[in-house]
């Protein structure tokens, strides 16, 4: 049998409308979408889209209306498996960016 993760719609919603790259859904419920377990680009895709949409809220980057979608995006993380080379980098970027002289 093929492992299938269990992700929030929310999320996987708003990555597709993006025109992003997405495992085929295997089943779905009301609230949820299951997913192939399977790496490829596709997993790749939606898990590092999902990473930096975690980033930039936990950097005060994203709020207020994107709340929940930020939410839905860290619980697809939690299915998922979070890549932490990925999110390292992008906090390093955001704090060079940040921390340059034009800004002080």
């Amino acid at each position: 049998m093929t492992k299938l993760y269990r992700i929030p719609q929310r999320y996987y919603i708003d990555h597709v409308e993006c025109d992003c790259e997405a495992p085929p859904i295997v089943k779905r419920t009301k609230r949820h979408f299951w997913i192939s377990a399977e790496e490829g680009p596709e997993l790749a895709e939606l898990r590092s889209r999902a990473q930096y949409y975690v980033d930039m809220q936990g950097l005060g980057g994203f709020g207020g209306d994107l709340n929940g979608l930020c939410a839905s995006a860290r619980a697809t993380l939690k299915a998922i498996g979070e890549d932490t080379q990925q999110s390292k980098a992008s906090e390093e970027t955001f704090i060079r960016v940040f921390t340059s002289s034009q800004f002080k």
